[in-house]
């Protein structure tokens, strides 16, 4: 549980790192964490988790403060990590270092319906943190658990994608005496991460990366910003969230294969 809460942490250090500005920001990540003896033409993976926080976190109007985020219109991110799952699955299957388990063989699999889930939450006590899993598939979170999997499906390994969606605005224009002029710009973000183990519970790839979109959401503010109340709009911002979480994920199997072909991976990345 040590080694999946670390690639976590990762993960929200980018989160951080890119809500403190609203132009591209470098995240120190370090370089992809690879196992290269793990991988090679005849191994065989599956994905097993595709999870996302249940929310969009970040930017969010004044009237929206208190409210539970299920009842935030358009801000659960279940059809977005719906719509991301094939993306990411797509994406892994490219890979020329391992093959890929087809989704419906892993998700029609018994010993894979069978098996029992952890909680799906992140994190501990009151700092935990609500998922959701992409329609299909179940979430698990403990190595012995992924080991168990990764013999059950007879693959030499499988592999748990991440993928969290956060909303930022940057304001533009200026403000006279306090009143604001010009117009606000929302964007998504995606902060993703995977991990993959082997039959003995054994990390041999984790890796994190953040990618932010453009804006998708721009709200003029005329005089008096009202923006504040009405906040940004969910729904408008879901196609960019699903297009950047399919972007990062694509970062992260480049970053793999660059890895297992002997290639630089660089420690510090860029959000855009």
């Amino acid at each position: 549980m040590h080694k999946l809460c670390a690639v976590l942490r990762l993960g929200v250090a980018a989160l951080v790192a890119g809500l403190v500005a609203g132009c591209a920001a470098p995240i120190v990540t370090g370089g992809a964490d690879v196992e290269k003896a793990a991988f090679g033409e005849k191994k065989r993976f599956a994905v097993v988790t595709i999870a996302s926080n249940k929310s969009f976190t970040g930017e969010r109007a004044l009237l929206d403060t208190f409210k539970n985020a299920e009842n935030v219109p358009g801000a659960n991110s279940q059809p977005m990590i719906d719509k991301l799952g094939p993306r990411i699955v797509g994406t892994l299957a490219r890979s020329s270092h391992f093959s890929l388990v087809p989704e419906s063989r892993v998700l029609s699999n018994r010993a894979y319906r069978a098996a029992a889930e952890d909680a799906r939450q992140q994190g501990a006590a009151i700092f935990s943190v609500d998922l959701n899993v992409a329609q299909g598939y179940r979430y698990f979170s403990e190595p012995q658990k992924f080991a168990r999997l990764a013999q059950d499906l007879g693959v030499d390994g499988v592999i748990a994608v991440y993928v969290h969606f956060s909303v930022s605005a940057l304001d533009i224009g200026g403000n006279i005496r306090g009143i604001a002029l010009g117009g606000k710009r929302y964007s998504t973000t995606a902060n993703a991460s995977a991990i993959a183990y082997n039959q003995k519970g054994e990390v041999v790839w984790k890796d994190s990366t953040q990618k932010e979109a453009d804006p998708a959401d721009t709200k003029a503010v005329v005089v008096v910003d009202t923006s504040m109340f009405t906040g940004a709009d969910y729904f408008k911002l879901q196609p960019s969230a699903v297009e950047i979480g399919g972007k990062a994920v694509e970062v992260l199997v480049t970053r793999l294969e660059d890895s297992l072909a002997g290639r630089s991976v660089d420690r510090v990345q860029w959000t855009k």
